[in-house]
């Protein structure tokens, strides 16, 4: 399954400190990739596509389709982002992790 990152969830990985995107970019790797249903560890936010995972204190929120995740955005907390733009699908940015 493919794996790509969206712009926003990008920029808030590039803004963290090395010890809190290697957990991230580590939970993703051990957790998330190796899954041949990704939706099997996740909660659902409505439908059958959005999905959120708890990584510690963050969040992973991703779009999970039968061949890629998109992961959209990475939040602190326990509460979704409060503007919904992270919903609306933009180009992803592939990368190799």
């Amino acid at each position: 399954m493919r794996t790509e990152l969206a712009r926003r969830a990008a920029s808030e990985l590039n803004a963290m400190d090395n010890i809190t995107r290697s957990l991230i970019i580590g939970w993703i790797r051990r957790h998330l990739l190796p899954l041949s249903d990704p939706k099997s560890i996740g909660n659902s936010l409505g439908g059958n596509k959005r999905w959120q995972y708890r990584i510690g204190d963050y969040r992973l929120l991703a779009r999970v389709s039968e061949k890629k995740i998109v992961i959209i955005a990475i939040t602190h907390g326990h509460t979704l982002p409060e503007n919904r733009t992270w919903m609306v699908p933009k180009s992803p940015k592939d990368i190799a992790l």
